[in-house]
C-alpha cells in the first residue's frame, strides 16, 4: 500500500529558484500574459460589436460574416485563455504551472493568428481594399504564421527540457522541429497556392447572382465560405480540448509532479504543437484574396 504523503510534506515551488532544469518562471510571466489575453479578448469583442451593429457595405454582407465566424471562436478561446494564465498566476507547484503554460499558449498563438484573418475579412465587408490592404494583411497573415508555429516550437522545446532536466531523448527533439517545419511549410504553400479555375456557370444561376458575377460569388462563397467554416470549426474544437486539458492540470494534485514518464511529456508537447499548427494551416487557407 502507498503512503499518503502529509499535507506538511509539501514544499512549495514557484519556480524562482531554478531547480530541476527550469529556468523559466510560468508562474512570475502568468499575471502579464493573462491580462494580454484578456486585453486581445476586450478588442476582438469591440469588433464583433462593430460588425454586428453596424451596416457593411454593398455586397458585403457575405465577408462580414465570415470575419464574424472567426472572430467569435477567438473571442472565446482568448478569454479561456486569460482564465488559465489567471489560474497559473496562483500556482504553488512549478512542474504543472510549466505544464498548465504550455496549453494556454497553444490556445494564444493559434487564435491570435485566426484574430488577423478575421479582422482581413472585413476590409471587403466595409470595401477597404481600394489601396491593397487585403494584400499587405495577407503578408501579415503568413508572417504571423510563421512566427506563431517558430513559438509553438520553442515552446514543445523547452516543455521537455524543463520537464526531463535536459536530457530529452534526440528523435523527439527532430519530432518537435521536423512537425513544426512541416507546418510553417504547409501555411507557406497554402497561402502562395492559387484558387481553383472557375468553373462553368451552373444553369440556372443562383438568385441574384449574374454571369459576370459568378466568378466572385464562386470565389468568396463556395470556396472561401468553406475554408472558413473549416477555420472557425478548427479553432472551436481545438482551443475546447486544450482548455479543458489545461483544466484538468489544475485539478491534479501536487504529489503526483515530482516526475513524469517521457513518454507522458512527449505526448503533451507534441500536442500542444501539432493542434494549434493544424488551426493556424487552415487560417492561413481560408484568408480573403485580393
Amino acid at each position: 500500500m502507498t503512503p499518503l504523503v502529509k499535507p506538511s510534506d509539501f514544499t512549495p515551488d514557484t519556480c524562482d529558484r531554478g531547480t530541476g532544469g527550469i529556468d523559466w518562471s510560468a508562474i512570475a510571466s502568468a499575471e502579464s500574459m493573462s491580462s494580454f489575453c484578456g486585453i486581445m479578448a476586450g478588442f476582438v469583442f469591440a469588433g464583433l460589436v462593430t460588425v454586428i451593429g453596424q451596416k457593411s457595405a454593398s455586397g458585403g454582407d457575405g465577408h462580414a460574416s465570415r470575419g464574424l465566424k472567426l472572430l467569435l471562436p477567438c473571442f472565446v478561446g482568448l478569454a479561456m485563455a486569460s482564465y488559465l494564465y489567471a489560474l497559473t498566476s496562483g500556482e504553488l507547484v512549478c512542474t504543472r504551472a510549466v505544464t498548465e503554460q504550455l496549453f494556454s499558449g497553444a490556445i494564444l498563438a493559434a487564435h491570435a493568428l485566426v484574430v488577423i484573418v478575421g479582422l482581413a475579412w472585413l476590409l471587403p465587408a466595409y470595401d477597404r481594399n481600394k489601396n491593397g490592404e487585403v494584400r499587405f494583411f495577407r503578408g501579415l497573415i503568413q508572417f504571423a504564421a510563421q512566427f506563431s508555429m517558430l513559438m509553438l516550437m520553442v515552446s514543445s522545446d523547452a516543455y521537455y527540457n524543463s520537464m526531463l532536466h535536459h536530457r530529452v531523448a534526440g528523435w523527439a527533439t527532430v519530432l518537435v522541429y521536423g512537425s513544426g517545419a512541416t507546418l510553417m511549410a504547409a501555411s507557406l504553400l497554402l497561402w502562395r497556392k492559387r484558387l481553383p479555375s472557375t468553373p462553368t456557370p451552373p444553369a440556372p444561376l443562383p438568385s441574384g447572382v449574374t454571369a459576370a458575377g459568378w466568378p466572385a460569388y464562386w470565389r468568396d462563397e463556395i470556396i472561401l465560405n468553406r475554408r472558413v467554416g473549416i477555420a472557425s470549426r478548427a479553432a472551436v474544437t481545438v482551443g475546447g480540448l486544450l482548455a479543458v486539458a489545461g483544466g484538468c492540470v489544475v485539478g491534479i494534485g501536487y504529489d503526483r509532479w515530482t516526475s513524469m514518464s517521457p513518454w507522458l511529456v512527449y505526448t503533451l508537447g507534441e500536442i500542444s504543437l501539432v493542434l494549434p499548427g493544424l488551426v493556424i494551416v487552415t487560417a492561413v487557407w481560408s484568408a480573403p484574396r485580393d
